[in-house]
């Protein structure tokens, strides 16, 4: 084999090397979203008809009262006070999204720049009811569902198969 015969085989090389660097460069610059409490969700998305509609504009996530709530991805605090009675953090990400979490009593001022998983506040009870966070997300001044954002649901899986060779010895 020629020389120009192992040309495009070295090409493709290099075209697929510069290509995965180039991807695992902005796969850093990505948010890397996490779930704000662990919990059931009992009401999701709704997307409203107009933009002043009814509508559910996030989801609720079920919880104890004094939960701990995690800041579900990097950005920083712009906003944390009272709205309609309610404790509100808005989170403003590293792309410009604003994430809404609610009602809660904050353990963040304003300003702060908090990561994924960081401890933002605490779950008060009542939300439309139940106790429950509700987690809204706007995109360029739109919300959308956050379900899309976050990884699957963390849960706790027990195998009674285990349960018996553990307690059988």
């Amino acid at each position: 084999m020629t020389a120009i015969g192992r040309i495009p085989p070295l090409l493709f090389a290099l075209f697929a090397v510069t290509v995965a660097l180039m991807s695992a460069g902005r796969s850093d610059a990505v948010s890397r979203w996490v779930w704000p409490l662990v919990g059931e969700v009992i009401h999701g998305f709704e997307r409203p008809a107009t933009a002043w509609a009814a509508g559910h504009r996030g989801i609720d996530i079920q919880a104890l009262p004094g939960s701990e709530v995690r800041a579900p991805v990097t950005g920083r605090i712009t906003f944390v006070g009272p709205v309609a009675g309610r404790g509100v953090i808005v989170l403003r990400t590293l792309e410009d999204d604003d994430v809404t979490l609610e009602p809660i009593e904050p353990a963040v001022v304003l300003g702060d720049v908090v990561n994924a998983g960081d401890i933002v506040g605490f779950l008060r009870g009542g939300h439309l009811g139940r106790n429950a966070l509700h987690l809204g997300i706007r995109v360029k001044g739109e919300y959308v569902n956050p379900i899309p954002f976050l990884p699957l649901q963390p849960r706790i899986v027990v195998y009674d198969s285990w349960l018996d060779s553990y307690a059988l010895g």
